[in-house]
């Protein structure tokens, strides 16, 4: 080591007020000379001592503040509310009853004075620390992102014992332009988090050298090693693999050295190495890889090949542990459980992760992208940049979320930017979404400056940042994020040429589930455990009369966002230009607006049902295969089933001399295959393949078909399949004796029935209803459908489907709507269930039937396009149906069951209209802005 250490942590003298305490006295005296000047005596402190006081949040350690004198003192997180639903608003971010305010800590230490440069060090504080040795005041620390130290002046310490005092508050820090700092450790659930969070030590430098970063040349050829020394001194340096000794050498300062020989560091093999820096007695070592990602064009190349970055967004949610742990293990197990699903890279959202997470990524192999939070100062950010810098997995920076890049604020980025290309090897992203720049128009007298074509953008602006930017995190206007389902890769690349760089597309998938209510029991004993969200579910379903269907409506709603997720991924890759994604849902992340149910996996890393490895494998690969099917999933008996197949290619080399297998199956049996022999396959694009048809054959009644195909390679082993579904063709049949009708009014609805006739109603009219689509509610609203439930019944017999509604509803859920069941005496028994968000419960179906007085009624509310061959063939079933002995609706209701129907009193959850703009952010309005005024 190059320095010795005294550890501080453990037990400390602790105090507390609720005021921030920004004085240079020493905390202890200043308490006790204010109680004295009252005309009191001191409190009795023999109880303040808190064992593992050091590391520790102040949340963690409510039990035994119990104790202490101040405990009557305490203030909560002021942020904090009853979290409960049913809501029909903007769901609030989760929040907990933290403690807030000005913690004094205070022990001793001994020390033998001898001379030598010394430091008290921090691992983390949340979020200022002001620090006193010996009553002398030393100065003070804003900032929780990165680890920090403040110098002890030699004459400070005494040989024997010494007097240690700091002051924490975990008020917000006011960053750029006096703006809240604001990231996901500090808001959200962790709103008002405070205390120590990492290691404290006193440290005693024994030579010149403090530390040692690795930074790798863009062509990988040279490797430059950067030291920091107190002052000019010699080492000698040497380059281990494994044992074997490689490199070798002697400086007087920063060197280099040649990397010819060496292999290079990737996530698909993350080579590491072992540098050794000797130092009179002292030594550094230091692991690092060979690696390089730079922005060719508008595509990274990764070690000079090309690479495509298939990223995950990493909430800063631990349900066990409520904060980022320093556990290694536990790090190293999530980033492998995100290798095996495919991706090879991280972003983390607005926090910069722990050492540990870094290290973990060092070893196993995963690309990092590190996010300050959001108004984060300059001093921090290079605090920021120089924790992370040493890491071979940390290869983006960028600063926030979300922001206004406006005229000022780009001099902000900039700074920044500069920092990164002098300090790093890494890449610079300004801002994971470009609002003020390519998106969320607020600032009318900024109108004028837009240009709408090829998309509307503030072009002096983004030249302007593209002066000082290697990449952006694009939002590409919610093509791939909250328009997932509309997305046209066509459309966004026809973008890239006002963007000219690599652009990573923001967010995918906003793909919300239903909460899975089983999980409820894993957070007993912890403190998400103690909040409503759970239990309040319950009860709102209970009050719905639903809560028994809780676990169906959970699983068909994972089968139906994992369609619309691979319906992203697919139509992402599709696009020539874009050069990756951060994914936005690998875990439910509560966090952000409680019940933030976004993810493939649940919070404990836990497939959802339905999900594989292997299907997610398919589309998340550096290879994938495509076709240009799109939503086109219903076909007719003798069409043609007819797509251009393609490959999205991002290998080791070119693929040459690969095989491309198709097969067509209906349920079991084969009914086509064909091989077509690739010559050759550029690396790095998404190439077209072959265009393929097959004419359907002949059926009696709907079948399930599977569109089945692989790329075979000499390196390369890629596969892929579609849910796709033939219907017979059908002609009209005769509805004799059948009423259709669409919109008749009530008191016409109920005569025909009055009169004993049979009636088939499509659509909603003339009943209350909410308009269906085939996207799944995003993540965290109140609003929008997350799942369906078909249940038994003769009508759909012969029509194949798993219990919800799969690709083959898709043209009918869409543009067609439900019919909402609020009145208190109508009978709920649907045939089509459309299941809305259980954090604004709307009973709802799209197909049912009543026996009304002496008359029928079967009622579909889907929207029957002539085009779709399953509206076709289900009109014609209803027909039959209605014509055949089966017709025997269960339910009867009689006239005044029609008007509750037609006047139910039904409350919305509130649209989505927080596109990229999170309302409960603190930072989403700038205070400095001409909006704010």
């Amino acid at each position: 080591m190059f320095y010795t250490s005294i550890s501080l942590n453990g037990a400390w003298e602790m105090q507390y007020q609720e005021q921030e305490y920004i004085g240079n006295i020493a905390p202890f005296r200043y308490s006790y000379i204010e109680e004295d000047a009252a005309g009191t005596e001191p409190e009795d402190i023999s109880n303040n001592i808190i064992e593992d006081a050091v590391p520790g949040y102040w949340e963690d350690m409510t039990e035994k503040f119990k104790f202490t004198s101040f405990f009557h003192k305490l203030r909560i997180n002021p942020e904090y509310g009853i979290q409960s639903y049913p809501i029909i608003g903007n769901a609030p971010d989760m929040a907990l009853p933290n403690i807030i305010g000005t913690f004094f800590y205070h022990r001793s230490f001994n020390y033998k004075n001898n001379g030598q440069p010394t430091a008290i060090h921090f691992d983390g504080v949340q979020n200022t620390v002001s620090v006193w040795i010996n009553d002398i005041y030393l100065g003070r620390h804003e900032g929780y992102s990165a680890p920090f130290e403040i110098q002890i002046p030699n004459n400070v310490l005494r040989s024997g014992e010494n007097v240690l005092e700091l002051s924490v508050a975990n008020y917000r820090l006011k960053g750029y332009m006096g703006e809240p700092v604001t990231g996901l450790t500090s808001r959200a659930a962790n709103e008002c988090t405070g205390g120590i969070t990492g290691d404290v030590e006193i440290r005693v430098y024994n030579s010149p050298l403090r530390s040692a970063s690795v930074l790798i040349s863009n062509d990988c050829r040279t490797a430059f090693v950067n030291l920091e020394l107190a002052k000019p001194t010699c080492v000698l340096w040497n380059v281990c693999d494994g044992d074997d000794i490689i490199k070798s050498g002697q400086a007087d300062g920063n060197f280099s050295f040649e990397t010819e020989g060496m292999g290079y560091w990737s996530p698909e093999d993350p080579k590491l190495y072992t540098l050794r820096i000797k130092c009179e007695e002292c030594e550094i070592i230091h692991k690092f890889g060979i690696r390089s990602l730079t922005a060719e064009g508008v595509k990274f190349r990764l070690n000079n090949k090309p690479y495509y970055l298939r990223g995950i967004c990493e909430h800063c949610y631990f349900p066990e542990t409520i904060h980022p742990n320093h556990n290694l293990t536990y790090y190293r197990n999530v980033i492998r459980k995100v290798k095996e699903l495919g991706f090879n890279f991280i972003r983390f959202h607005t926090f910069i992760p722990e050492e540990e997470y870094m290290q973990a990524a060092d070893e196993l192999g995963m690309l990092l992208h590190v996010e300050c939070p959001n108004n984060t100062t300059v001093a921090e950010w290079k605090e920021i940049v120089e924790f992370c810098k040493s890491h071979t997995s940390v290869v983006i920076y960028c600063c926030g979320n979300e922001l206004l890049i406006d005229e000022p604020f780009i001099d902000y980025l900039r700074e920044c930017a500069e920092y990164v290309h002098k300090n790093t090897d890494a890449l610079f992203s300004p801002m994971n979404a470009l609002r003020g720049i390519e998106y969320f128009w607020v600032e009318t007298d900024i109108e004028k400056q837009t240009k709408d074509e090829p998309l509307k953008h503030h072009p002096k602006r983004l030249e302007k940042l593209g002066e000082f930017s290697d990449i952006y995190s694009s939002y590409t206007n919610g093509q791939h994020s909250y328009f997932s389902i509309s997305g046209d890769h066509k459309k966004v690349d026809s973008w890239s040429r006002v963007y000219n760089k690599p652009r990573v597309s923001h967010e995918i998938c906003i793909d919300g589930t239903y909460t899975d209510l089983s999980l409820q029991s894993r957070y007993k004993g912890l403190k998400v455990g103690n909040t409503n969200m759970f239990s309040s579910i319950e009860k709102h379903l209970e009050e719905r009369g639903l809560l028994k269907n809780a676990s169906l409506y959970f699983k068909n709603s994972s089968e139906w966002q994992r369609r619309m997720r691979k319906y992203c991924f697919e139509e992402m890759r599709k696009s020539k230009t874009m050069a990756g994604y951060d994914f936005l849902g690998p875990i439910d992340t509560h966090w952000h607006t409680f019940g933030y149910d976004v993810g493939m996996m649940n919070e404990f890393y836990e497939l959802k049902p339905g999900e594989t490895i292997r299907n997610v494998r398919m589309y998340n690969s550096a290879t994938v295969i495509l076709t240009s099917l799109g939503k086109k999933t219903n076909f007719s008996c003798g069409e043609l089933l007819k797509c251009n197949i393609m490959t999205s290619h991002y290998g080791d080399n070119d693929l040459l001399d690969a095989l491309l297998n198709i097969r067509v199956s209906i349920g079991e049996k084969i009914t086509h295959r064909e091989s077509v022999h690739i010559n050759s396959i550029k690396n790095g694009e998404v190439s077209d393949l072959y265009e393929f048809e097959y004419k359907l054959p002949e059926v009696n009644k709907p079948v399930k078909m599977k569109l089945y195909i692989t790329l075979d390679g000499e390196e390369v082993f890629a596969e892929n399949e579609w849910e796709l579904y033939l219907f017979p063709n059908v002609k009209a049949l005769d509805s004799e004796g059948i009423f259709i009708t669409k919109g008749e009014e009530v008191f016409q609805l109920a005569k025909m029935l009055r009169d004993g006739k049979d009636v088939l109603l499509l659509g909603n009219k003339p009943f209350v209803g909410s308009p269906t689509t085939f996207r799944i509610g995003l993540a965290g609203r109140t609003s929008g459908n997350l799942a369906t439930v078909i249940y038994d019944h003769p009508i759909l017999r012969d029509l194949p489907h798993e219990g919800f509604c799969g690709w083959q509803f898709a043209n009918l859920l869409e543009g067609g709507s439900t019919i909402c069941f609020e009145g208190a005496n109508i009978p709920f028994n649907p045939i089509i269930e459309v299941v809305s968000t259980h954090k604004f419960v709307v009973r709802q179906a799209s197909l049912f039937e009543y026996k009304v007085m002496g008359g029928r009624l079967l009622v579909c509310s889907f929207d029957f396009k002539e085009e779709d061959a399953a509206a076709k063939w289900l009109l014609n079933r209803f027909i039959s149906y209605m014509q055949s002995d089966e017709f025997r609706p269960k339910i009867e209701i009689d006239e005044t069951g029609l008007y509750e129907l037609k006047n139910a009193k039904v409350i919305n959850g509130i649209k989505n209209t927080n596109v990229a703009f999170n309302p409960n952010d603190k930072t989403s309005i700038r205070k400095t802005s001409k909006l704010a005024k």
